[in-house]
């Protein structure tokens, strides 16, 4: 009985120190100042977001975003951009959420499509 609860207990450590292991790997990846810094910012407000991204649009203010369908403020804005984002940055992330998104390259589509390097939440 002895070796049977030793061994689960050395198991139950073993996941531990997995979980702990990856938990560090991804928040100093995360948050690395090393990393290569974005070519080029945008500035806008949330008008959508899902599981992987979220769709910012530049030139509204969070109060004409409110009023419009999603369609609308695409039409009505500028740079519309849906940024892939990682699960801490989407975490953290509110539709209406004013945001200044880091990224380097955006596909030539409408909207764009593009992955943020770095996220700021600006109306905190």
């Amino acid at each position: 009985m002895k070796g049977r609860s030793t061994v689960a207990l050395m198991l139950v450590l073993t996941l531990i120190a997995i979980g702990a292991i990856a938990y560090f790997i991804m928040q100093f990846y995360d948050k690395n100042p090393t990393q290569s810094q974005p070519s080029s910012y945008m500035t806008g407000v949330i008008v959508d977001m899902n599981n992987t991204s979220i769709l910012v649009v530049g030139d509204l203010s969070v109060e004409e975003v409110k009023s419009l369908t999603v369609q609308e403020a695409i039409d009505n804005g500028k740079d519309a951009t849906w940024f892939t984002i990682t699960m801490g940055q989407r975490d953290t992330l509110e539709v209406y959420d004013e945001v200044k998104v880091g990224y380097d390259a955006l596909a030539e589509s409408y909207p764009m499509q593009g992955t943020a390097k770095t996220l700021e939440k600006l109306n905190e």
